[in-house]
């Protein structure tokens, strides 16, 4: 099955979490992420999928075409950068949130909705914008 972020993150998706699973896995396996696997959590909007890399716990959520949440256990610049080819644009922002978790958010507007949201709240440490290039 050919697959990429347009079949499950520009459009959404039939909320059935095999199928979810196996196209976001698939890209990521294309994509050079081959010992991740994801499992679908909650196949209604927002999506949410959680996963191992490697030894690492990883969490995905999204809402079609608007935004996309990564969640992992520790900074990846591997998996940032795959996630970025993948979505086909740059994050937005980074925090470490209340679980510990280094956050990246990715937003097809400016995100400047949920910049303002989370901004000088303590659970969002080290909040910081992602400049473009």
């Amino acid at each position: 099955m050919a697959t990429d972020s347009r079949t499950w993150f520009y459009t959404t998706p039939a909320a059935r979490p095999y199928f979810i699973e196996e196209r976001v896995n698939t890209t990521l396996w294309k994509n050079r992420l081959s010992n991740i696997h994801m499992v679908c959590t909650k196949a209604e909007t927002p999506i949410h999928m959680e996963g191992r890399w490697g030894d690492m716990p990883v969490e995905f959520e999204w809402q079609p075409g608007k935004w996309f949440i990564l969640r992992m256990a520790q900074e990846s610049k591997e998996i940032i950068g795959v996630l970025r080819q993948v979505l086909m644009f740059r994050p937005t922002f980074a925090y470490q949130d209340s679980d510990g978790m280094y956050c990246v958010e990715w937003h097809t507007d400016s995100g400047e909705d949920r910049w303002k949201e989370i901004q000088g709240k303590p659970q969002y440490q080290g909040l910081r914008r992602i400049k473009p290039a």
